[in-house]
């Protein structure tokens, strides 16, 4: 299975581009960042790869945006490639 995660430095405004897909009527969820990423605060938002091109943009703003990265679950759990 694959996925998006888009990671930030600041629980807030992780909390905030959440809240601001779930207005838009966009799928996602807030999640605890994958220990393989190495940065971030703790929370990152959840998305679909066939969402992100509508929302990167709009994303990107964040002030303590890290990065988007490309989640990978398999038997030896979660492997991350970033993208940007």
């Amino acid at each position: 299975m694959e996925y998006v995660i888009v990671v930030y430095r600041s629980r807030n405004v992780s909390m905030q581009a959440y809240n601001y897909l779930l207005s838009k009527g966009i799928t996602c969820a807030l999640v605890s960042t994958p220990r393989a990423a190495n940065v971030g605060c703790g929370l990152s938002v959840k998305l679909s790869k066939q969402s992100l091109p509508a929302v990167r943009s709009v994303l990107m703003q964040g002030e303590t945006f890290v990065g988007f990265f490309v989640a990978r679950t398999t038997y030896n759990g979660v492997t991350l490639s970033r993208l940007i």
